[in-house]
């Protein structure tokens, strides 16, 4: 959990989550109009898979720019509200999980860096995609 902390001594890190943050803050604007769940609070969201792929990417980078992307994607299109804080912590730890499980379900982790070349590489993709 220090890597959380300790990534901001990191420059590369920090224009990391500078990215995360405006990729996903821009695809969440651009469906924001899309199909409305609740007028006003949540919608469809197409852009909850970038999370998931920028973990495996950046490690806790994506974490906090996923978070802060939420943010953004709050404040411009207008749902910004108590619940954005509740929402900073869902899309953090939708960032953050994927990098810490990476490896960790024993018979199913190839014990390798997520490069996606096998069949057992994708299918630990895919369950950590439904466990995020």
């Amino acid at each position: 959990m220090k890597e959380l902390f300790s990534m901001w001594k990191n420059t590369r890190m920090i224009l990391l989550v500078a990215l995360c943050a405006a990729v996903y803050a821009a695809v969440l604007i651009a469906f924001k109009a899309g199909i409305v769940i609740i007028p006003g609070i949540t919608e469809i969201r197409p852009a909850n898979i970038l999370p998931i792929v920028f973990s495996l990417l950046f490690g806790p980078a994506a974490a906090w720019g996923t978070g802060v992307g939420n943010l953004i994607g709050d404040f411009l299109g207008g749902t910004l509200g108590p619940g954005s804080a509740f929402g900073f912590a869902g899309n953090f730890f939708l960032g953050y999980v994927p990098y810490k499980i990476w490896g960790q379900l024993f018979v199913l982790s190839s014990g390798e860096e997520p490069r996606m070349r096998t069949a057992r590489q994708w299918l630990e993709f895919i369950v950590i995609g439904f466990i995020s």
